[in-house]
């Protein structure tokens, strides 16, 4: 590992040599839309409707750096924070005295996203088209999910979380450089990102019936889960969380980002 480390040091510090401007630094913003979607988390007995949802969509602020070691290839890190929008879906089916409501769900995650940049000299003055390869490693992932939901004269509202686990994925981009002067510039792209995440625990962190906090009348049963490959020997304990399959929900989206660049 050692050695690893310091031939990467010394891959570093030869390509800091190799000639001037170098290396960058960009920050951007980008939005995406969903690619891949999944069923309703809640879809109760009775359902009228399947609603597909997608925890892609959002907005993700992003900064790079990135060394070139030859003229046209850079090798680049990335940190992202994916901010998810919120899917909303109303509960309604055609039993008797089943809830009717709503949950609205959205996933975030902080990603870090080492690359590879392709940027031929085309000579085309001051546009640089340029191509992005890349691994997404999403740590600190989560989904959320927030509900408002109607049972006879009871209103539950409240909010679970669920988090644990690292999503792997990948991405890929097309985008042009718009140079401004010799160390400046300004950047578009178009992105598409794959990746799925499968949580390994959820937790109820709110819940009021008709606007009183009851939280802390629920067992550990109820208000958590953790996510396993089997149940079959999971015995129920209201002092211990419950267990379910873990299941994967997908992130892909595509979308656009723009931001700025700077050579030093």
């Amino acid at each position: 590992m050692k050695t690893k480390i310091l031939l990467f040091v010394c891959l570093f510090c030869a390509s800091l040599a190799y000639s001037q401007n170098s290396f960058y630094v960009s920050l951007g913003i980008g939005a995406g839309i969903n690619t891949a979607r999944t069923y309703d988390l809640y879809a109760p007995a009775g359902a009228t409707k399947v609603h597909p949802i997608g925890l892609g969509k959002g907005f993700e602020p992003v900064v790079r750096a990135g060394l070139f070691v030859n003229d046209f290839m850079a090798i680049e890190l990335g940190v992202a924070y994916r901010m998810g929008f919120n899917t909303k879906i109303d509960v309604s089916t055609n039993l008797v005295g089943s809830p009717t409501g709503w949950n609205k769900f959205n996933g975030s995650m902080l990603q870090l996203i080492p690359a590879v940049l392709i940027q031929p000299d085309f000579d085309l003055g001051s546009v640089a088209p340029y191509a992005r390869v890349g691994v997404i490693v999403g740590v600190l992932p989560g989904i959320k999910c927030k509900f408002d939901v109607t049972r006879g004269t009871v209103e539950s509202v409240g909010l679970i979380k669920y988090t644990g686990g690292v999503s792997i994925g990948g991405t890929a981009a097309l985008g042009c450089d718009f140079e401004l002067s010799d160390n400046l510039s300004i950047y578009g792209e178009i992105y598409y990102d794959a990746m799925a995440y499968a949580p390994t625990k959820g937790k109820l962190v709110k819940y009021t019936e008709n606007g009183v906090d009851k939280l802390g009348d629920l067992t550990t049963f109820e208000k958590e889960v953790k996510f396993v490959k089997d149940v079959t020997d999971f015995k129920k304990s209201d002092d211990a969380p419950d267990q379910q399959l873990k299941n994967s929900y997908p992130f892909n989206n595509m979308g656009i980002t723009f931001g700025v660049k700077m050579k030093l």
